[in-house]
């Protein structure tokens, strides 16, 4: 019996170190097998983070691709310096949406919001300042980082018909404390208002894309605004308007806007470093005899896609032209106040309005 039970445990161990070997054996094969496919993995996953690092890093632009041609009336020419901060003006967050309506019927043409961004905020309007009917909506919502304006109206009447833009539907960084937005939006990157004099390089890149099926885009533009006290609650002279034009499909013909001449200036349009020629206008008081001066830039090209372009530069060259109308006036005196992007739009003869606009990220490079 005794010698039945050992023969026993003895074909137990050998099953089990048959079974072990059996499992080391196929272990080691798949292990072979495998092992070029995990190193095919690993090379993938690293080209992958390689090609996902370079496109983040081209999405914004090089501080070393800006240089600055010098104006007689701005304080530097140099490229920006390595230490330069970006001011993100889009909100970061992909799943986030929310939306502003502008109708005439529910009374809010000057509907207002606050958007949170990375390094601060923005405010936001429709603006349809010289609503004074119409039928439809126009509609601002942000998808994630990106704010898509869409406009459908219809029988548009304005308030002022002499005057064929209807409204400015955009965003605003900064201070303004007259209407609409009588308010601030803030980040410590760039404080606003700051005094013009001394207020740093700034290059500002917007990437965005238009469309139109009724009525014409009067301009796609930026629209900055100087005082002389920040604190104002109204604007009149001597006030400052500066208005960029990137894209538009007016042009100004007015007898009242001087035109001054032209400037060139260097900029990044897709990638690319070029100059850009604008013409140069000077209204010299908007809306009234004591009203606010207008200087007005417009591109020689249609601008879209991702546009960058001297801020400093352009808005301290702005008083070379508004010394030739009121020679006592420098930028020493004045503040940058806010900034603001967006599109002037304007019904066809129907009274229809149907286009947008898509704006996919603003940033300010600054220093």
């Amino acid at each position: 019996m005794d010698d039945d039970i050992e023969n026993v445990h003895r074909v137990e161990a050998l099953l089990i170190n048959y079974i072990m070997y059996k499992s080391a054996v196929v272990t080691l094969e798949l292990m072979r097998k495998l092992l070029p496919l995990a190193i095919l993995f690993i090379i993938l996953a690293s080209i992958s983070y390689a090609f996902l690092y370079l496109h983040l890093r081209s999405s914004f632009p090089s501080s070393s691709t800006f240089p600055h041609e010098s104006h007689d009336n701005a304080n530097s020419s140099e490229s920006l310096a390595s230490n330069s901060q970006v001011l993100y003006l889009s909100p970061s967050n992909s799943s986030a949406s929310f939306t502003i309506l502008g109708r005439y019927q529910s009374d809010s043409a000057y509907s207002m919001s606050e958007v949170y961004t990375p390094d601060g905020s923005l405010l936001i309007s429709p603006f349809i300042w010289n609503m004074k009917y119409a039928e439809g909506y126009l509609n601002m919502t942000y998808h994630g980082s990106t704010l898509n304006v869409d406009i459908n109206l219809t029988h548009f009447k304005p308030i002022t018909p002499t005057i064929s833009v209807d409204g400015y539907p955009g965003v605003m960084y900064g201070q303004e404390c007259w209407f609409p937005f009588a308010g601030k939006s803030v980040s410590p990157i760039l404080k606003l208002p700051t005094p013009v004099e001394g207020l740093p390089q700034t290059e500002s890149y917007l990437t965005y894309r238009l469309w139109v099926k009724n009525g014409s885009i009067h301009d796609f533009s930026y629209d900055i605004w100087l005082t002389q006290n920040p604190n104002v609650t109204y604007l009149e002279y001597p006030d400052v308007e500066i208005m960029i034009w990137l894209y538009h499909q007016a042009n100004i013909t007015s007898k009242y806007y001087v035109y001054e001449g032209e400037i060139t200036e260097r900029a990044i349009v897709n990638g690319t470093e070029m100059n850009l020629t604008f013409s140069v206008y000077v209204l010299s008081h908007t809306g009234s005899s004591n009203g606010w001066i207008g200087v007005y830039y417009l591109s020689h090209q249609q601008l879209e896609g991702e546009v960058g372009v001297p801020l400093t530069d352009m808005i301290q060259a702005s008083f070379h032209f508004i010394d030739r109308v009121f020679p006592n006036l420098n930028e020493s005196s004045f503040y940058l106040d806010a900034i603001q992007a967006g599109m002037e739009f304007s019904n066809d003869i129907t009274g229809t309005a149907v286009m947008g606009y898509s704006l996919y990220n603003w940033t300010i490079q600054i220093g």
